[in-house]
């Protein structure tokens, strides 16, 4: 069976986007904005009935903003619902290379799992493993790295840490992290995060007690909770983040919009 990797994927669903023009972004589906990661979110203001109605000054605030693509999520009516009143549309806008939110197939070294960062923090290792040594390049570290966990019979293994023993030596030392193949998901992280991505939503126990770099907010139509999570997830990767937590989400009593803030963890 042929395997699909993450850039394939991601060329797929790129490629059956509709093409930009050289004058202004283009819009993007429900469907297809749900597997990409948002550069960030803008909005535009103005004496808009619907949404829709402010399609080409998205078109435009996104194509300014470097962006090949937008998705409208949003938008606050007036408080009284007339017309002349002005209106805000609010939309996530993505470039032509998005990263594309689904998990890739696992690399192997030596016959042992080689997990990225994502999944490293998705699950608890069972051990960690320290050694040093003479290497010319990250490749001899992880051949390295994967015949030590190879011997510590691991399913997978990731490499924390590489660091010079002194600047007068050429040793380095080398981290690394064990894990078996049904390995448990770290305790503060909520068990409903989906894994493969590059932030997992924390529990409420572990928001009292970690302090966030940064909080965030933005705004869409959301059914339920887990459609909030998703969002919050996906904006966090595109700040960076590892961690977040939904901190509070308000109503706008003039319309259906919502506003999302999001506490931020590295």
């Amino acid at each position: 069976m042929k395997r699909f990797t993450k850039s394939s994927i991601a060329l797929a669903v790129l490629f059956s986007l509709p093409i930009a023009n050289v004058y202004a972004a283009q819009p993007l589906t429900s469907k297809e904005s749900r597997h990409l990661i948002p550069l960030k979110e803008i909005s535009v203001t103005g004496s808009y009935l619907q949404a829709d109605n402010a399609a080409d000054d998205i078109s435009r605030a996104a194509d300014e903003a470097g962006a090949q693509y937008y998705y409208i999520t949003a938008m606050e009516t007036p408080a009284n619902g007339t017309s002349s009143d002005r209106a805000i549309v609010y939309a996530n806008i993505y470039k032509s290379n998005a990263q594309i939110a689904v998990e890739q197939n696992p690399t192997t070294y030596n016959g042992i799992v080689s997990y990225n960062r994502s999944k490293a923090l998705y699950y608890l290792p069972f051990e960690v493993v320290k050694f040093k040594g003479n290497y010319n390049n990250t490749s001899e570290i992880t051949e390295a790295a994967s015949k030590l966990a190879a011997e510590k019979n691991a399913y997978a293994f990731y490499i924390d840490s590489i660091s010079s023993v002194g600047s007068q030596d050429q040793a380095q030392d080398v981290d690394v992290l064990l894990y078996k193949q049904d390995a448990p998901v770290r305790d503060y992280i909520v068990t409903t995060a989906i894994q493969g991505q590059d932030a997992y939503e924390i529990s409420s126990e572990a928001f009292k007690r970690m302090t966030p770099y940064k909080t965030i907010s933005f705004h869409g139509v959301f059914n339920d909770t887990s459609e909030i999570s998703e969002a919050a997830q996906k904006h966090a990767v595109a700040n960076g983040a590892h961690f977040y937590y939904v901190k509070e989400v308000s109503n706008n009593p003039a319309s259906t919009a919502q506003t999302v803030f999001v506490n931020l963890y590295k």
